[in-house]
Parts: structure tokens; sequence; C-alpha cells
């Protein structure tokens, strides 16, 4: 399964992917700023990411896709990833969209244009009727991107010892 965007293509995991994963996203610390405070993701953080997603995919049908640049062809396409995944936040059981980006590709609405084809696929062919996203309060970016994709401010959480800020879309 393909899911589409003007310059994107959103697609499942290969096992194989998460080499470049590793290299272009995870072990970059501009990258890794707001997830893990600039902290790399080792090697094998980098394997479960990729192998979760695919058990994601296999058992539910959907995951946080990877996102590659239709313009490109090589490995180094590999523009970061966009999608959907269950998620428990203060003990409450939630579908999340999530996304990151190669920081070669950041100011270009290509969070934005993923973030739309990942929502659409998820209310309509997944059928799912709310969906959150969270952040640390400075990223920002991903504030801006929840915003645009039609989410709203729902509450201050605590995730994984981090203070965030989540939002939410559908039936609240």
């Amino acid at each position: 399964m393909t899911l589409e965007s003007e310059r994107l293509l959103l697609t499942p995991w290969e096992q194989e992917d998460w080499q470049p994963f590793h290299a272009h996203l995870a072990s970059d610390p501009r990258v890794m700023r707001y997830i893990t405070g600039g902290v790399p993701w080792t090697e094998e953080q980098a394997r479960e990411f990729v192998t979760r997603q695919q058990r994601h995919y296999l058992s539910l049908g959907y995951c946080m896709w990877k996102l590659t640049l239709k313009a490109e062809k090589a490995e180094c396409s590999l523009a970061g990833f966009c999608g959907i995944q269950p998620i428990v936040i203060e003990g409450e059981q939630s579908v999340e969209i999530g996304w990151w980006l190669a920081e070669r590709l950041w100011g270009q609405g290509l969070a934005t244009e993923a973030a739309r084809a990942a929502l659409a696929d998820a209310y309509g062919r997944c059928a799912l009727e709310r969906i959150i996203a969270f952040a640390v309060p400075e990223n920002l970016a991903s504030r801006n991107v929840m915003e645009k994709i039609g989410l709203t401010y729902l509450r201050d959480a605590v995730y994984r010892g981090s203070q965030v800020v989540v939002y939410a879309g559908g039936s609240v």
C-alpha cells in the first residue's frame, strides 16, 4: 500500500530501511532535538522502530509511514516518516499522528503535506474517529503543523517524563 501527496510517497517500511533511517534522521542531533534532547538513537533503537512500524502495519493496517520524495530514487531519498500509531499518554489509549523530517527538508511544507495525507487515510480508510498529536511546548514547528492540519490544543500532559502539549482532532 502507498499513500501519495504532491511531492511524497508514504509507504510501509522494509527491514533494511533502518540503516538510512538511522543515518539520515535518528543519529542527527538536530532532528532529535525535541525527541531526546538531541541525543542520537543507537542502531538498535532505529532497528526496533522499523520493526515496530512493520508490526503496526501488519496488525493494524497503518503505521508511521516511511516518507520518500517522488523526485528522488536513491537511498538518500528517505525524507522521514509520518503516520499514525497507537499510544498511551497518562493512562489513556489513543492513536497519535507524528512526523520526523530530515533537516535538509525543513521549511518546505513537507511535514504538513505528509500529515494531511496520513490524516486523510486515518479518518477515511482506517475509519478512526479521533487522532492526537503531541510535542514538547517549545517545538513550535510541530505545533504549527498540528494547527495547519486542523488539530486543536487539548491539554498539557506528561509523556515519558517530559512535559508535552496535546492536540486533538475528530471526536474529542
